[in-house]
């Protein structure tokens, strides 16, 4: 017996030297339990117990034992005592650390002994199903009892319980059936609706995606009139207020020559003006090209071309190395170009300005880019106003501009699914993030 449960357990993997060797596993052929081949329920039940205390003394966490029925009950005459056996197993599955693994195969059991061990164990298995709460079961103390009147009126009203537990869990089947049907008929009139409601908004997009492509043409229509009505009649005023000033400014006198050299400043300004419009129209017109995007390069191109338009001035420009993205390159360049000639203009009443463009990780992992400078900063409770059309922070006589910059910068960030965002302070510098990822996240 030994070694055929031996040779079971290593065809299955099982090291059984070792974990005899552990004391995890005990392999006995101890047939106490039988006294002049009678089986003795009780014995058994202590040698088991025994086990269970040994096996929890060693610091597990308790028995799984296993045997073959005839040889625990040593001849077929002992299965008249498996009833009391099974209802002492029972209240040993109760109150100790024990699992049993036994098998009553109907061709080698009496039907009497597999009934009395379904009457005697809660839990059973009948062929591959589970029997989790054995209707059967029957509890050990009544099984124990001698066979009289009133152990069967216990036994009567034991399965009368058991039989309308039985009752009341079918009406609470019945009734969570009921409640399920209800809940898929609602599930059907929710799927219906959002069925419908879906085709109302595929109109209702149609319809907006009409509107929207409308207002295209009409901005479109705009931004012509903007570039040949608006400019013919303001490069008329320029050209006729330059001959005035050339060839009539000494019978103008001071004073007119004040008033006419309003007249150009405010008409090239007028023109610059026009000129970011048509920028940033041109913006939502234009067709989003992603590639990948080498920025440090890119920057370091526009950085060089700023300091070109005033080469004596004293700056840093720090430019971190391995900036990259994905992205559209020219409105990427054209962003840039933006923020660091700001930071540019306003860094010129700096002894020594210093501009810094780089990248950061924000707690999540993600890249937010910035440029940041030492120049005169602005108010924060102003910083919505930064990124609107024509809002200027500081006097055109301070740091000219058209307020047209920032507002196409927000415009591509936008168009590349990020966020821009400001810090800063009066006389403390100024500093841009933005994202890129189409997912904002600020620094906290």
């Amino acid at each position: 017996m030994i070694q055929m449960v031996d040779s079971a357990l290593t065809d299955h993997g099982v090291d059984t030297a070792g974990e005899v060797q552990l004391r995890s596993l005990i392999l006995s052929s101890d047939q106490s339990h039988l006294m002049n081949g009678n089986f003795e329920p009780q014995r058994m039940v202590d040698m088991l117990c025994g086990f269970v205390d040994e096996a929890v003394e060693d610091g597990l966490e308790g028995l799984c034992a296993t045997g073959d029925m005839l040889w625990e009950l040593g001849t077929t005459k002992n299965f008249d005592r498996l009833l009391e056996y099974e209802a002492l197993l029972e209240e040993v599955f109760r109150s100790k650390p024990l699992r049993g693994i036994c098998q009553y195969h109907r061709n080698m059991v009496p039907a009497q002994a597999v009934r009395n061990a379904l009457l005697a164990h809660r839990s059973v298995y009948i062929g591959e199903q589970l029997n989790s709460d054995n209707f059967f079961y029957i509890p050990p103390e009544l099984l124990l009892e001698r066979h009289n009147g009133s152990t069967a009126a216990k036994q009567g009203e034991w399965m009368c319980q058991q039989i309308t537990r039985v009752l009341e869990a079918e009406q609470r089947r019945d009734k969570a059936l009921a409640a399920l049907r209800a809940s898929e008929a609602h599930q059907r009139q929710l799927s219906e609706e959002l069925a419908e409601m879906n085709r109302h908004l595929e109109r209702r997009v149609m319809e907006r995606t009409a509107e929207l492509e409308t207002a295209n043409k009409h901005l479109e229509s705009f931004s012509y009139s903007v570039s040949h009505d608006l400019r013919a009649p303001l490069r008329s005023i320029l050209g006729f207020s330059e001959m005035l000033a050339e060839e009539c400014g000494e019978a103008l006198g001071e004073s007119g020559r004040k008033h006419l050299n309003r007249v150009l400043a405010n008409s090239q300004r007028m023109e610059g003006l026009i000129d970011g419009l048509l920028t940033l129209s041109g913006l939502v017109r234009t067709e989003l090209m992603r590639v990948p995007v080498d920025l440090t390069r890119m920057v370091e191109e526009v950085a060089q071309e700023i300091r070109e338009s005033a080469p004596e001035r004293p700056a840093d420009i720090v430019i971190q190395k391995g900036l990259e993205t994905v992205g559209d390159c020219t409105l990427l360049r054209a962003a840039f170009t933006n923020l660091v000639g700001n930071a540019w203009k306003f860094t010129s009443k700096v002894a020594h300005a210093r501009i810094e463009i780089a990248q950061k990780k924000s707690e999540s992992g993600r890249t937010i880019f910035f440029v940041k400078d030492n120049g005169a900063g602005f108010e924060m409770k102003y910083a919505q106003r930064l990124f609107g059309v024509f809002q200027r922070l500081h006097g055109e006589q301070e740091f000219p501009g058209t307020g047209i910059g920032l507002a196409t910068v927000h415009r591509i960030i936008e168009r590349h699914g990020g966020e821009i965002w400001a810090e800063s302070a009066p006389g403390q510098g100024a500093t841009f993030w933005f994202t890129l990822d189409g997912e904002p996240h600020r620094p906290v």
